[in-house]
């Protein structure tokens, strides 16, 4: 049997009857058809698990969701938390964990930010103590129609590069894997700027995979 892997992050890593019901959901019904993501082997972490030949334990994942804040679904939140265990109580082997551009989006100050960041890793680390925590940088999406990257520029005072670098700092201060999307790949295929479309998820789960 494979290592149990669970998923943690935000409406780009949901997907409709993978997630807790109480969990608002992106990818469904005609959103999965405009973006092409039409089955759960479309996205960017059943592809990484596929091929680290893994199985999904669970997904956590709650779409518009920060990382930032005190109370559920806040990423730091222990509610949150308590979705990468498995629903008869397995404890995960591996959490991949990919949050962050909501709170980039709503300009969440990069000291909380970073703060919440690594109470986050405390709190999965405290539900899961012998899992594997595989965090991600943040990388733009790109949309060919407008032929333009977005979230380059500052956005709310901030680029997105200082939310990966507040990233990469609570990453070290917990000891967990960083896979660092931003140096290792370039902005995913999107429609809107944020949402992988099926090319974008096969773009990040090959990034993914370069930074393991």
């Amino acid at each position: 049997m494979g290592k149990r892997i669970s998923v943690f992050g935000d409406s780009i890593s949901t997907f409709h009857g993978f997630i807790p019901p109480e969990n608002k959901v992106y990818y469904e019904d005609d959103l999965c058809a405009q973006n092409g993501v039409t089955q759960p082997a479309d996205t960017w972490w059943m592809q990484v698990i596929e091929a680290l030949e893994g199985e999904l334990l669970a997904n956590g994942s709650f779409s518009g969701s920060l990382v930032t804040g005190s109370e559920f679904p806040a990423g730091r939140s222990v509610a949150r938390a308590k979705q990468v265990i498995g629903a008869s109580g397995q404890q995960p082997d591996c959490i991949l964990i990919y949050m962050g551009i909501n709170d980039y989006g709503e300009g969440s100050s990069l000291c909380e930010f970073e703060q919440a960041y690594a109470e986050m890793l405390a709190n999965l680390s405290e539900m899961a103590p012998n899992a594997e925590m595989f965090c991600m940088t943040l990388l733009p999406g790109r949309s060919k129609e407008h032929d333009v990257e977005f979230f380059r520029a500052k956005y709310k005072g901030e680029n997105l590069e200082s939310y990966n670098e507040a990233i990469r700092c609570a990453v070290k201060k917990h000891g967990a894997h960083l896979i660092d999307m931003a140096n290792l790949g370039k902005p995913f295929d999107t429609l809107d700027g944020t949402h992988p479309t099926k090319l974008g998820m096969q773009q990040l789960a090959q990034t993914f995979l370069m930074g393991c």
